[in-house]
């Protein structure tokens, strides 16, 4: 066992860096402990360790973000990560980063203990991963997934210092200076703090600022509290004999219940006419304008029309006949006036042969199969959106980013353009098919179809195996850039299967599809070289997202 290393911690919760410290001292290891991500990088500046174990979920720079610096800056020093929060999306990143192993909370003293020996002995290898697929993860945030450096370049590294664990900055928010005179008993400017250089005794030893408890009383003693026992309620402050006075005492009593407070018409009437001094009608129960007064306002014309909603009844009046209109046509028509009639075909087929011989003589348009368009809301063909800005553009305008980079998207219009003055009278481009092309292996038919359906729309050519020979015999046939894998297949014995194909064709990107996920198969398979793992039953979305991912990987 190798007891002469030197171990960094890093953890935001003290208890478990000590707890940790105290389980590897047992064995006589040297440990350091952090309680940031940034107290560790500055530690490793000046000191030299063989171990990082890390914690992932900490404030200002998670633990993915610190692997990835300190594998980019001393790569000979080997990782652990541990983590509350185990999934198998952080276990594949921890992995494909670089970490050697991935332990859950809680451990036992025991499991931490093989993982370290296991990882000082060598007995753990370290996945190998490109520098693209290294620095395309995600690692600013366990739940956004986006990339540091690049949100620093139009933030600046001080905007990404203050991301929490929600993406939404920490705002530190400056107090004002102490004003002068500032009393902070009274929290107000106080004129016996100016005279005396400090708080009043008073206010020292009540804690209580005694002019503040002066004003509330004057101010209590200047203004009585209203009497409520005449209001009809707390949440209808209406007076009750005011009310009672117009509607009558059987309204109100259901005023503060869940019953139907009903006054008959006649009686309402009669109350607000009585309060009005007025004895003329109302126009309606529940807008009680005097009619007589509205009529004079407006005229008689208009009172009439008024309904129940108090919105004038207005009448539309219908335009005159046309001559020589036909209603079957719905047009003024020439064999109308002929005829002095409608058409008998009109007649009898209430269809205007004049617009059915304008709709056959129209040139019949070519139907689009949904298949070729973007996506039911963005109804442009794939093909002619992929000419202009390529394939991986298009195939990210159905979800909500835009992964193409700026410098990409430039290369791919000065070439169109370019190749449009060369040749103008051939400019019918197509996307890359070959970069788009996947095998799926599944032995449940109705799931690789279901992936297949998924993938087709979005422009991936898609090929099929069903079982471990028809898998291996068209892999040897071809290389795929992308191989979407299901781990349990008939005859396959545990990651066999993924072990052959990784020897035959190295450079294609594997996503492993499985319903018996597990954080230990997660990280197995990152271990193979596996770059995603999609857990079933799965979304499309999901489908989608890590087949762009490794497509951008195959690129």
């Amino acid at each position: 066992m190798n007891t002469s290393a030197k171990i960094m911690v890093v953890d935001d919760e003290k208890g478990i860096c000590q707890n940790v410290e105290k389980i590897l001292s047992k064995n006589n290891y040297e440990v350091v402990c952090a309680l940031s991500a940034a107290e560790a990088l500055e530690k490793m500046k000046n000191e030299s360790f063989s171990l990082m174990i890390s914690d992932i979920v900490m404030p200002e720079m998670n633990g993915l973000e610190l692997l990835k610096q300190v594998k980019r800056d001393w790569p000979e020093t080997r990782a652990l990560m541990m983590t509350a929060y185990a999934s198998t999306d952080t276990a594949m990143k921890a992995i494909r980063l670089g970490a050697l192993d991935y332990v859950p909370k809680p451990f036992t003293p025991d499991e931490l203990r093989i993982s370290v020996k296991k990882a000082l002995d060598g007995e753990l290898v370290e996945a190998k991963s490109s520098e693209k697929e290294i620095e395309v993860i995600n690692v600013i945030d366990i739940d956004m997934p986006f990339d540091g450096d690049e949100v620093a370049k139009y933030t600046g590294e001080d905007y990404v210092m203050t991301l929490g664990r929600s993406d939404m900055p920490i705002i530190e928010v400056k107090m004002p200076d102490t004003l002068e005179n500032y009393c902070a008993v009274g929290e107000m400017v106080c004129d016996i703090f100016k005279k005396l250089g400090g708080t009043c005794k008073a206010g020292t030893k009540a804690s209580l600022c005694p002019q503040n408890k002066a004003k509330k009383t004057g101010e209590v003693s200047k203004s009585a509290k209203p009497d409520r026992s005449g209001w009809i309620g707390i949440d209808l402050p209406f007076n009750y004999d005011e009310v009672v006075s117009v509607t009558g005492p059987e309204y109100v009593a259901h005023l503060n219940s869940e019953g139907i407070s009903y006054v008959p018409y006649q009686e309402l009437k009669k109350s607000v006419q009585k309060m009005m001094g007025n004895a003329s009608g109302n126009i309606d129960v529940d807008m009680p304008f005097d009619r007589d007064e509205v009529a004079r306002a407006t005229g008689e014309e208009y009172v009439k029309s008024l309904g129940p909603s108090d919105m004038p009844v207005v009448e539309v009046m219908v335009s005159e006949k046309l001559e020589n209109y036909c209603a079957v046509g719905e047009m003024v028509c020439d064999i109308f006036k002929k005829l002095g009639n409608t058409c008998k075909a009109g007649t009898k087929t209430h269809a205007c042969p004049q617009k059915k011989g304008k709709k056959a003589a129209a040139p019949a348009k070519t139907a689009i199969h949904p298949s070729q368009l973007i996506g039911v809301d963005m109804p442009f063909l794939f093909d002619e959106v992929a000419d202009a800005v390529g394939s991986e553009y298009a195939m990210h305008l159905e979800g909500e980013q835009m992964v193409i980079p700026y410098e990409e998207l430039k290369r791919n219009m000065t070439q169109l353009m370019a190749e449009e003055v060369a040749h103008p009278e051939d400019m019918t481009l197509k996307p890359d098919k070959a970069r788009m092309e996947a095998l799926i292996i599944d032995d449940e038919v109705g799931i690789n179809n279901n992936i297949r359906k998924i993938l087709e729309k979005k422009g991936y050519g898609i090929d099929q195996a069903i079982t471990k020979d028809e898998a291996l015999e068209k892999i040897e046939a071809r290389t795929y850039p992308i191989i979407m894998l299901d781990l349990k297949m008939p005859g396959v014995n545990g990651l066999e299967l993924l072990q052959a194909i990784r020897s035959r064709r190295p450079e294609s990107m594997i996503v492993i599809i499985t319903g018996y996920a597990s954080i230990e198969t997660a990280v197995e398979t990152a271990r193979m070289g596996a770059v995603g793992f999609v857990s079933k039953p799965f979304t499309p979305d999901e489908i989608r997202k890590a087949a762009d991912d490794a497509i951008r990987l195959a690129a």
